[in-house]
């Protein structure tokens, strides 16, 4: 009798169950409501064994610390996604965590996700609690909905052939469509040089496929639809404490400078806002970044170049440290010897070493230049360099006040053109941008409105202004009038950094962000950088209206040493020495 009782009692408990939760379900995940997932907690036991959560099929990312699963979903849509949920226990043993394997679970939310406000409960980093529930026990999680992609690494039994370790990759988009979740295996490296003592760290990812006899080859996949590739960066943008620099400043070299060559290539990167989870433990706001290499430039690889006999061999640079151009740099013995790819403050890309003078012929063509007689450099810059390329350039960073890219920080890459070698450059790394600048703390960085009216003297580009070489400060005022028509209207800029803080601060991934890195430097009031953006721009408009004006056409800059002016505490460019402590690739 007492069992039938006991059964007649839970069986309307199940109906009332279903009867309330039929209003807002979906298959397999509940709405129960805090007093009765406190009911159930008392009449079971939690369990230790590890539970994943799925969303259409997929295994979420899981923040462990905090038991928390993120699914990333498309914040611009008032409309919740639909999706079916899904959960299941696994042992230690049981290695394949897919859905419908390992034991299945019941979800028994606390309350609706569905009857919050969606965008509300994104920024806010709403956290909705629920049970697995099963019939040998029970665990506590929270989901959080992201309005950021994500990116999550699980480490493998499997190494790379320098002894890493091997991850598991994978990348969430906020698009549910066909193939929203890439997944694959992935080497990884530190990178970085300051940034290496930050606490949050940069990464470089090498894509991998695994073959049938265990070994690992290159594979290229379209992460975010920026490029099809195995190479890829990630990063940690620390220092800026608004976390969005960097991904302004590519967006803006894209929209004005990035695609004036004849290549019809992306001299300038592609990147996206992502979230990372390293092995269940979040790790913030990342930019999942493309490398600026011969891929991205429409390079044949230097090993092809040569075995199919070319003569002149196009090459990529990358100019990491601060050094004067100076011809000797680039011919005779090599400054250390333990490092054949670099000369000068520059590092020599690409899949071929040769330790030959020939191979930085470019760079010491260019640097002889600079340091010929007026009329030489005149007759000889525009043949060597793409002359509205170097007016990009040093537009761009007076735009930015990107005084960590005065003498360092940026590529040059040397194509063929009719038998001989010409030039461009390519922004990088410009997180200390727009009022950030470089300063000796723990950051290595802080906001200075001292730096405002001061302008960058950047070469070859300032010296080509000065002597008027082609009408030279002409072109720069043209293009600086179309730019301010563009991409740095006072309109326009305002309106890119308002999205990317909205990108960030509205996705709940900057709340996540400071909760992470509760020492770290990123700061909620952006008022820095609107301010500062915009009066820049007026200081760029007093400026190259100067070049026109009479005279030698360009008034005065910085000295162009990489160090900024000394009646300021705003430089933003370290000097060293040619003896470079840190690669980085």
């Amino acid at each position: 009798m007492r069992k039938k009782l006991l059964f007649i009692s839970v069986f309307l408990l199940v109906m009332t169950a279903v009867v309330l939760f039929s209003q807002d379900r979906e298959p397999s995940a509940l709405v129960a409501g805090e007093e009765k997932i406190e009911s159930i907690k008392a009449k079971t036991k939690p369990l230790e064994e590890e539970f994943v959560l799925f969303f259409d099929g997929e295994a979420l990312p899981y923040n462990e610390g905090e038991h928390t699963f993120y699914l990333p979903v498309d914040m611009t849509d008032p409309e919740w996604e639909a999706g079916r949920f899904a959960g299941s226990f696994f042992k230690e043993n049981e290695k394949e965590r897919t859905v419908g394997e390992g034991r299945e679970a019941d979800l028994l939310f606390a309350k609706s996700y569905k009857k919050t406000n969606k965008q509300t409960a994104i920024a806010t980093g709403s956290r909705f609690s629920f049970l697995a529930l099963t019939k040998a026990g029970y665990g506590e999680y929270n989901l959080v909905f992201t309005g950021l992609p994500m990116v999550t690494f699980t480490g493998t039994e499997y190494t790379a052939d320098d002894g890493s370790q091997m991850y598991r990759l994978k990348v969430y988009d906020t698009d549910h469509g066909e193939n929203w979740v890439t997944e694959c295996y992935t080497q990884t490296r530190l990178r970085g040089n300051t940034s290496l003592s930050y606490e949050k760290k940069s990464l470089r990812l090498y894509l991998k496929d695994l073959n049938a006899d265990g070994t690992f080859e290159k594979n290229n996949e379209n992460l975010l639809g920026l490029r099809d590739d195995d190479d890829w960066i990630l990063n940690a943008l620390y220092a800026d404490s608004t976390r969005i620099r960097d991904q302004l400043c590519i967006e803006l070299w894209n929209e004005v400078g990035a695609k004036n060559n004849p290549y019809g290539q992306n001299f300038g990167t592609q990147s996206a806002m992502v979230e990372v989870v390293i092995g269940n433990g979040y790790q913030g706001i990342y930019d999942l970044m493309v490398p600026i290499d011969r891929k991205q430039l429409g390079m044949d690889a230097v090993s092809e170049q040569l075995a199919a006999g070319e003569t002149v061999i196009e090459r990529l640079y990358k100019r990491k440290y601060t050094a004067q151009w100076n011809a000797e740099d680039f011919t005779g013995e090599l400054p250390d010897a333990n490092q054949p790819d670099y000369r000068g403050g520059f590092y020599l890309k690409g899949d071929t070493v040769l330790q030959n003078e020939e191979e930085w012929k470019p760079l010491y063509d260019l640097a002889s230049c600079l340091e010929a007689s007026d009329e030489v450099f005149a007759s000889e810059i525009t043949e060597m360099a793409d002359q509205q390329n170097l007016i990009d350039n040093w537009l761009f960073y007076q735009a930015i006040a990107g005084f960590d890219n005065e003498n360092k920080n940026m590529y040059y890459v040397a194509r063929n053109r009719g038998g001989g070698y010409y030039g461009y450059f390519i922004p990088w790394d410009m997180n200390l941008s727009f009022g950030a600048v470089y300063a000796e703390n723990v950051y290595y960085c802080e906001e200075s409105a001292a730096v405002l009216n001061e302008m960058i003297s950047w070469q070859p580009a300032q010296r080509m202004l000065e002597l008027n070489v082609n009408d030279s400060p002409a072109l720069a005022a043209d293009t600086w009038a179309d730019w301010r028509k563009g991409a740095f209207s006072d309109e326009a800029l305002l309106n890119r950094i308002v999205d990317l803080e909205q990108q960030i601060k509205n996705s709940g991934a900057f709340l996540r962000e400071c909760a992470r890195w509760p020492e770290g430097n990123q700061n909620e009031d952006f008022s820095f950088l609107y301010d500062f953006a915009l009066a820049r721009m007026r200081a760029v408009d007093e400026y190259v209206a100067g070049l026109t004006d009479g005279g030698n056409g360009v008034p005065e800059a910085n000295t162009g040493d990489g160090t900024g002016s000394s009646e300021t505490d705003g430089s933003a460019a370290d000097t060293v020495t040619d003896d470079a402590p840190v690669r980085d690739d």
